[in-house]
């Protein structure tokens, strides 16, 4: 009798143990999460600049006008008489005498002056060069046949004034034979120094060259080159107006 209580007991244990194993309830899986990947917000691209190329500035070159240097023109069609027409000055000091070398457009074998056209005692043909000896354009004059510039002390020219009488038809050199020279200007005189020598004229260079004393020029005495000329208007070429 004991021993079929035993057994039922352990078929109860065992029976109580299967029922349990087949109705406990699942384990519940832990949720598996997927991972999300990080938003990336791209930094912003800067755009790209091509510099524009910079334009590289162009000037003309100040001329020099003073003694030791030389200036360049320009060829101008628009002045009638080559002569008239400055290319090039170029100039050398030597204590105090002054070479003026000016390359005109042309220089032909001759030239008239004394023309009928002007009335006697009037400006005709001029050139050469105003000094400004002390550099001081508060003292001193201007070209008085241009009326051109300022402070101008002396002038190394050649020029002709219609003197009574007829046409005089001749080389440069000869027309101007007794027009070469320095004037001197002061508030109380004019002074005019004729140079003896004759005027060096170079026609196949187009060169007239004036050479003159000018008393107290420095290298640093402002220089004007100018030409004038006048038949029925006036005609006028200058270099370092001012």
């Amino acid at each position: 009798m004991k021993k079929s209580t035993g057994s039922m007991f352990l078929l109860f244990v065992l029976l109580t143990v299967l029922v349990m194993s087949g109705c406990a309830p699942a384990p519940t899986p832990e949720p598996t999460s997927t991972p999300v990947p990080p938003t990336i917000t791209p930094s912003p691209v800067p755009p790209t600049f091509t510099p524009e190329p910079t334009a590289t500035a162009t000037s003309t070159p100040v001329p020099v006008c003073n003694p030791g240097n030389a200036v360049e023109g320009t060829i101008d069609d628009d002045i009638t008489f080559g002569f008239m027409d400055i290319t090039n000055v170029s100039t050398s000091l030597d204590g105090t005498t002054l070479t003026l070398v000016m390359t005109l457009r042309e220089i032909p074998n001759e030239i008239t002056i004394n023309s009928k056209e002007l009335s006697d005692f009037k400006p005709e043909i001029a050139l050469g060069v105003a000094i400004d000896v002390d550099n001081n354009p508060d003292t001193g004059n201007p070209i008085l046949l241009t009326n051109t510039g300022y402070g101008y002390d002396i002038f190394l020219h050649v020029y002709k004034f219609k003197t009574p009488g007829d046409e005089v038809t001749g080389a440069v050199e000869n027309v101007f034979k007794y027009w070469y020279g320095v004037t001197t200007i002061t508030e109380s005189s004019m002074n005019y120094k004729t140079n003896e020598a004759t005027l060096p004229v170079n026609l196949e260079a187009k060169t007239i060259t004036l050479v003159g004393d000018v008393p107290n020029i420095s290298p640093t005495s402002y220089l004007h080159f100018f030409t004038f000329y006048k038949d029925t208007d006036s005609v006028v070429d200058q270099l370092c107006q001012r």
